[in-house]
Parts: structure tokens; C-alpha cells; sequence
């Protein structure tokens, strides 16, 4: 049977902000910009890629927005950009006889030595500084001090490139444990092989913009996998937590199993609260094993004996 896959991974659904360019269409001064036309078709190129742009938290200081990420929470799409997680491949005859020999968890190296076997998946963030600059026209002398004169030339500046940056992959904080849950009828003396395996699996990503000042992404997780030849059945049991932002999702194959809107919540954009801020989650699933299936898996459970 092919392997057991597990994702689970967390992004920033692009119905929590809106185009770059709607954030300044509506202000006060806009009509009164200078370059307005050169102002607009910045921001609407910045828009043709596809993002969505929330301001960057101390915005109002720094005026600089993040792009959200390429997917809803309403898509079915399992493939999108995501900014922390795991992608987990097990073959079943592994299941109660793991080994750190066994690379179950790996995603392509993006440079720098990051990523690879058995580290988090960071995707990339994206950073853009846009606004509306304020210069008086002149100033007028008071004797004691120069005061503005109350008329105003207003400037649209938008950067024309999308900074990039990637947080680092580090290595994923696993454990694991192999186990023997099932209850067995066997001769005396005989061996009986485990038939579970545990894994305690934690990882962390911070938005790169503003490391180390801004807290981090965290989840942590415990998959216990267990297969019964005898029934004819593996079972997965899921528990563990994650922040309340950003969006979180538990992939089994092809299947959403599980997710988290940070929407429902009341949360249109990360704070300190909400990414320190714990929420529990469990999930339990039950496979069924065709015969064919666990005549492979015990056959290849023996090979690698």
C-alpha cells in the first residue's frame, strides 16, 4: 500500500485582507496626490500578483502591509503556500518499528542550508512600504518660530518590488516512542512485535520582517499511529494545539480533517494575543486494510526484519 501521509500547516487566508490599492482609494488626500496616476498604477501592479495585504502591526509607523497567502479556508486546494508545517510520509510495515534511519518527515532545501530531512516547512512572507507623504508648501515666520502655512503637496510613494523573505527552516523538535498496544494471543516465550509508534512533533517560525521582535508561530503535535494486521485496520490519533492565528489545517491523504478559521474567532490580523494564545485540537481516524494490503505489509514487515 503506498505510504501514510500527514500534513499539517498553517497560512494566512487571503479573505483576512484586501487589495493594496483599496486601502488608499478612499483616504482624504487621495485626489489631491500629485502623481496620482503613477501612485495608482504602482499599487495596482502590486496587486496583479495574486496577494491580498494586511498592515504590518506598528503599521501607522512603519507603513509597511504583508501579503497573505495564495488559498481561502473555502478552497478544497491542498497545495498552496503555507508559512509553517510538516509534511509526514510513513510506510505502514514502520508503524511499531521507527528509527531516526527512517526520514518520514522532508521538504526541498531553499538555501542556506535550511530545510531538507526532518526539518519544518517555512514558506516565504512579503513585505511592500506604501503611502501618502505630507510636505507643506511653505512656512510662515512667527517671529519666535516657523510655523506651517496649511496648504499641503501630497505624494503617493509605493516601493515597485516585493521584499521576500523566508524564516529559518530548523530542524522539527521530535520524539517518538514504538509501542505495543494491542492485546495478542501467542505462545508462551514467543516475541510479540510492537505495533504503534508515537510521535511528539513541535515547530516554530516567526515572521522574518521583524525577527525576534514579533512572537512566533508555534504548534506542537502527538500522532500515534497503530495497525492491527489481525483486524484488518490502522488507526491514527491526532491531538495537540496551535496559536489562534494564523489558519490551521490537518491533512490525512487527501483529506482536510481538520481546521481552524482565526476569523471565527474575531481575528483579522496577527497581535500579540492571538500568537500567544493557545487552542487544543484532537482528531482520531480509522482505516480499513484490504486483504491484499496486509499481506504486503506483513510480507514487507518481515523483509525489513
Amino acid at each position: 500500500m503506498p505510504p501514510l501521509t500527514i500534513k499539517f500547516q498553517c497560512f494566512i487566508p487571503n479573505s483576512l485582507g484586501k487589495p493594496i490599492f483599496d486601502y488608499f482609494k478612499n483616504q482624504k488626500h487621495f485626489n489631491k496626490i500629485k502623481n496620482r496616476a503613477e501612485f495608482t498604477k504602482k499599487l495596482k501592479a502590486l496587486d496583479s500578483n495574486g496577494y491580498t495585504w494586511l498592515p504590518e502591526p506598528g503599521g501607522s509607523i512603519t507603513d509597511n502591509y504583508f501579503a497573505t497567502d495564495n488559498i481561502d479556508l473555502h478552497d478544497e486546494s491542498l497545495f498552496h503556500d503555507t508559512r509553517l508545517g510538516f509534511h509526514m510520509q510513513i510506510e505502514a510495515e514502520k508503524i511499531g518499528d521507527f528509527s531516526y534511519m527512517d526520514n518520514v518527515f522532508e521538504h526541498a532545501k531553499h538555501g542556506n542550508g535550511w530545510g531538507g530531512v526532518n526539518s519544518q516547512h517555512s514558506g516565504e512572507s512579503h513585505q511592500v512600504k506604501a503611502y501618502i507623504k505630507r510636505e507643506p508648501v511653505s512656512y510662515i515666520d512667527t517671529g519666535t518660530a516657523f510655523m506651517e502655512s496649511g496648504d499641503y503637496i501630497y505624494t503617493g510613494i509605493c516601493k515597485d518590488k516585493i521584499a521576500a523573505k523566508r524564516s529559518k527552516e530548523e530542524p522539527l523538535t521530535m520524539n517518538f516512542e514504538n509501542k505495543l498496544l494491542g492485546t495478542y494471543f501467542h505462545q508462551s516465550g514467543a516475541i510479540i512485535p510492537k505495533d504503534s509508534t508515537v510521535f511528539k512533533i513541535s515547530a516554530s517560525a516567526g515572521y522574518p520582517f521583524a525577527e525576534p521582535l514579533s512572537p512566533n508561530i508555534d504548534f506542537e503535535l502527538e500522532i500515534q499511529l497503530t495497525k492491527n494486521l489481525t483486524s484488518r485496520n490502522i488507526t491514527i490519533n491526532i491531538s495537540g494545539w496551535h496559536n489562534d492565528f494564523p489558519a490551521y489545517e490537518l491533512i490525512i491523504g487527501n483529506e482536510i480533517v481538520y481546521n481552524h478559521n482565526p476569523a471565527k474567532f474575531g481575528y483579522t490580523g496577527p497581535t500579540p494575543r492571538n500568537l500567544t494564545k493557545s487552542r487544543e485540537f484532537n482528531f482520531s481516524k480509522w482505516i480499513r486494510l484490504e486483504d491484499w494490503e496486509v499481506r504486503d505489509i506483513d510480507k514487507r514487515t518481515k523483509f525489513e526484519r
